[in-house]
Order: structure tokens, then sequence, then C-alpha cells
């Protein structure tokens, strides 16, 4: 019985060890609601930065496009842009929205 713990122990322990760790680097961008002025879009903009910034890893993953085969972990944010974008549904009616990159990164095992 001790011999089949210690095979299975040691079988267990070889494949954790064939698993490779990767990095991998994203981006996503997220977009505001629509405002009248472009001040305002760029403070929505900056709201949606910080909410971001004070999110755990665990609720970043729900907020961030997270594709992987394997288990994502570590997960955080690098860097982040806000941009605004100006647009109209009807003529003379100029609205804006602000359009935040965020770069992100996370680990992933992937098992080879």
């Amino acid at each position: 019985m001790k011999k089949l713990i210690a095979i299975t122990a040691g079988i267990l322990l070889s494949s954790s060890v064939l698993a490779n760790t990767t990095t991998l680097h994203r981006n996503a961008n997220i977009e505001s609601a629509n405002f009248a002025t472009k001040a305002e879009a760029i403070n929505a903009g900056f709201d949606i930065v910080d909410d971001l910034s004070t999110l755990s890893k665990n609720e970043l993953r729900k907020e961030l496009p997270v594709f992987t085969t394997g288990f994502a972990r570590n997960l955080s944010l690098n860097d982040t842009e806000v941009k605004t974008q100006e647009f109209a549904l009807d003529r003379g009616e100029i609205q804006y929205r602000a359009i935040v990159k965020v770069n992100y990164s996370f680990d992933t095992q992937d098992n080879d």
C-alpha cells in the first residue's frame, strides 16, 4: 500500500513538473457611455481606470477577456490609456465616449 501511495505521488509530481507556465500579454478596449462633452467622456474614462485598479485578480478575470487553454492566474494591469471618440447619431448632435485601452497580463499553465 505504501508503494502504491509513493508511486501515485511520484506520478502527480512529475506531471506538474512537465506543465509549462507562460505569461500572456493582452489588450482590451472598454467603452464608456455617451456624453455631451469631451470633458465628461474623459472623466468617465478615468473612472473606469480607477474602478479597474481597485478590483481583485478574481474580479478582473470577470471584467477582462482571459481566453486560455489552461487556468489563468496572477492577472495584473500593466498599462491603461484613455482616449475619446467623437461621433454623431443625428446631424449636428455631436456626442463623445471614452475608450479605455487596457494592457494586462496573466500566467497560464499548459500541459504539453
